[in-house]
């Protein structure tokens, strides 16, 4: 039985890793995606001799830099730096490094669909006119400074993604608006820090484990079915 628990823990662990290959290949093309992994530890107890794999839940997210690529759309910011962009939504404050930016149709500047807040506080309007953002996120239209993207500094914070490219601290909480060491950089993004080969190859080789964490879970049931029904005729 304690062979069937090991199997199964395996197939569990497996397909927590699966799910996380499969959104980051769904996201390579995401402009600053993070690469999530899942983290699998070996726990024992209960007395077994056995250990068993045990996923740890909310994936763990890459915090290396991406690549950037020039676009020459003033709306897009490609980040370097640790830090990451703060957005408002109806559940808070998240944080994001999709410098895809729009601007809706009351003049609100936004990221990931959300507004982008501001040092200090409250979103950013603007104008039509010629629009320049700033390395350190100084937002003008015509020369006019309006307001500063508020940068936040994850620095000794576990980011757990929250869907559509939002991130928050694991603990809740905002993060502080001082990642003095983040640049915009007005006409690039950041791509994914994950390839679209190495996401597709993440994929296969979860999809492998699993099936094979899978085999063996039926294979053991098999015998154990077939010891129990040996043993009941014996009986």
């Amino acid at each position: 039985m304690n062979g069937l628990y090991v199997a199964a823990s395996g197939a569990a662990s497996m397909l927590a890793d699966l799910e996380s290959a499969a959104g980051n290949l769904a996201n390579a093309s995401t402009p600053g995606f993070r690469r999530l992994f899942t983290q699998v530890q070996a726990m024992g107890g209960n007395g077994s001799p056995y250990r068993y794999a045990v996923s740890g839940g909310v994936p763990m997210v890459d915090a290396a830099q991406g690549p950037l690529h020039r676009t020459g759309n003033p709306l897009d910011v490609g980040l370097t730096g640790a830090g990451f962009m703060t957005v408002q939504t109806p559940n808070g404050y998240a944080y994001t490094r999709d410098g895809e930016l729009s601007v809706d149709s009351r003049g609100t500047l936004m990221a990931a669909g959300y507004p982008l807040v501001a040092v200090g506080g409250g979103t950013i309007t603007v104008a039509p006119g010629n629009l320049t953002i700033s390395p350190d996120g100084l937002v003008s239209v015509n020369g006019d400074a309006l307001s500063q993207i508020a940068l936040a500094d994850p620095t000794g914070a576990e980011m757990q993604p929250v869907g559509q490219s939002l991130y928050r601290p694991a603990g809740g909480g905002a993060l502080p608006a001082d990642a003095t060491g983040t640049q915009l950089h007005q006409g690039f993004l950041e791509s994914s820090t994950g390839s679209l080969v190495g996401s597709m190859l993440g994929v296969m080789n979860a999809m492998r484990s699993y099936q094979a964490s899978m085999n063996a879970v039926h294979s053991i049931s098999n015998d154990e079915q077939h010891a129990i029904q040996t043993l009941t005729l014996q009986a």
